[in-house]
């Protein structure tokens, strides 16, 4: 088990992390509905998962947090390469009001527009690399429409998100079953 790293680009953050479980298990955490609710969103909340992974295909995440809100996150796989690469159209739309009325106040924080919406939409590609038969690789990078948006979620805590998340598959890769 690794810490999370982070970088930033232009208008994407990225993030890696070494996990102690072989590319087709990291996989699996990431494409199997029963394993990705046991280990997506930061500490404290729950996921339900419906997946069809595939190139076109739909999925739903709702995470439910302590307040039980619901964080409705879908999208499309824009693609899929078998334990390689998965990219995703990630929409936030259906997210709570207050979570809509916090993320305009953190882009116009980051010099977005105060009259523009920023964008709910993100395109989520994630890069999975054998490093052993029990180690992968596995990075992700989250690319906005522009740097105010990037970091109007990072400021909602996006990353610390992203960090919790993978401490929780940390957990999972070593218990699958």
């Amino acid at each position: 088990m690794a810490d999370t790293s982070f970088t930033r680009t232009d208008i994407a953050i990225v993030m890696s992390r070494t996990f102690d479980a072989g590319l087709a298990q990291v996989w699996r955490a990431w494409t199997d509905e029963a394993l990705i609710s046991r280990w997506w969103g930061p500490h404290g909340f729950t996921t339900d998962a419906k997946l069809d992974v595939r190139p076109s295909g739909r999925f739903a995440l709702i995470m439910y947090g302590a307040d039980d809100d619901a964080y409705p996150l879908q999208g499309e796989y824009l693609e899929v390469a078998e334990q390689s690469r998965l990219v995703m159209e990630m929409h936030h739309d259906d997210h709570p009001a207050n979570w809509h009325d916090y993320l305009a106040l953190q882009f116009t924080r980051a010099g977005g527009d105060e009259d523009t919406l920023p964008s709910l939409t993100v395109i989520t590609k994630v890069a999975f690399q054998a490093l052993g038969d029990n180690e992968t690789q596995l990075t992700v990078e989250q690319v906005f429409a522009t740097q105010a948006e990037r970091d109007a979620f990072d400021g909602m805590g996006s990353t610390e998100g992203w960090r919790q998340s993978f401490e929780k598959l940390d957990k999972v890769l070593e218990t699958p079953n």
